[in-house]
């Protein structure tokens, strides 16, 4: 049975805007819709200033004080058959590899299996790791996203994982293609945040939470490239918004993508494909290596690309 919960959440607003986009920026989550938001506004459970607010459109200023008790009706997580690879696990760490078109964790929006199911099949012990929705996650992959992801799997690898993500100690690198020559090594430290014409959607914005991604080529032909993306924050959509903001769509993205470069691809083209950390608990250097998963193999090598050396620069 579903059972309700209530989750709050804190924030100072960063510029006027309406109390519903403010809440989103806030909230920072692609599993939340904004008529959910602004469902939960209207049931009374937002606080500005410390009062009751029920109307979506309110201007609020910035420097406003935002509760939020995040209402919704998840059903308990049962284990279920997910399709995904294991790539290594301990006592209190696993690496998984992610196919695309799974959901990372339950929320509002969604509906059916998403890996925390699975998780929980393989991983029972997980159930008691991180929050009750998002057991074991540290980190998160887009839904057509594929590659690898770090999971907790005990209270203290929660704790040095989350820790040690949030001091930039795990080296996060992907393979991104995209429409347009990029043959020479660029970084973006650009603050992202809601786009204000389109909150669903994720933008450079001015008071956005910042964010870096460094990129550098791996292969260059006429018209589209391989990079290499390596993140130094986990903003939501960062590598396909910074990348959107330098003047390049990745392949196959409907959302940030151009006419061009929607049709390049059968699905994002985004692979996380290197996680390099040292244990949480053990110290020991652990690294990993994803392999272009065979869909987007195929389509680079129709587009002209050769085999994939990791990391190849390109002159």
């Amino acid at each position: 049975m579903g059972n309700e919960r209530n989750r709050v959440i804190t924030g100072i607003v960063q510029q006027e805007t309406r109390l519903d986009l403010a809440l989103m920026e806030i909230i920072d989550d692609e599993g939340i819709s904004r008529t959910w938001v602004q469902n939960n506004i209207k049931a009374g459970l937002v606080r500005c200033n410390g009062e009751v607010v029920t109307k979506p459109s309110l201007k609020v200023k910035k420097g406003d004080f935002l509760e939020i008790s995040l209402r919704s009706r998840i059903s308990e997580l049962q284990p279920a058959d997910v399709e995904y690879s294991v790539v290594y696990y301990d006592e209190h760490l696993a690496v998984i590899d992610k196919p695309p078109n799974l959901v990372v964790h339950p929320a509002p929006s969604v509906k059916g299996l998403t890996l925390c199911h699975g998780l929980l099949k393989d991983f029972p012990q997980v159930k008691n790791v991180g929050g009750a929705e998002r057991p074991g996650i540290v980190h998160r992959l887009d839904k057509d996203t594929s590659g690898l992801m770090l999971v907790a799997l005990s209270e203290k690898g929660y704790a040095g994982l989350t820790k040690m993500i949030s001091e930039k100690s795990v080296t996060r690198k992907y393979l991104v293609a995209v429409y347009g020559v990029a043959n020479k090594p660029f970084e973006v430290d650009a603050p992202i945040g809601r786009d204000p014409k389109n909150p669903t959607r994720m933008a450079v914005v001015p008071h956005g939470k910042n964010a870096y991604t460094r990129f550098r080529p791996v292969q260059c032909l006429e018209k589209v490239s391989m990079l290499e993306a390596e993140l130094f924050t986990g903003r939501t959509h960062q590598i396909r918004v910074h990348l959107r903001n330098a003047g390049f769509y990745v392949l196959g993205d409907p959302v940030y993508g151009n006419v061009e470069s929607r049709l390049l691809a059968p699905r994002v083209f985004l692979h996380s494909y290197y996680l390099g950390l040292e244990h949480p608990i053990t110290g020991e250097h652990l690294l990993f290596v994803s392999p272009l998963p065979e869909d987007l193999d195929e389509c680079w090598h129709i587009l002209g690309g050769g085999d994939v050396v990791y990391p190849t620069v390109c002159a």
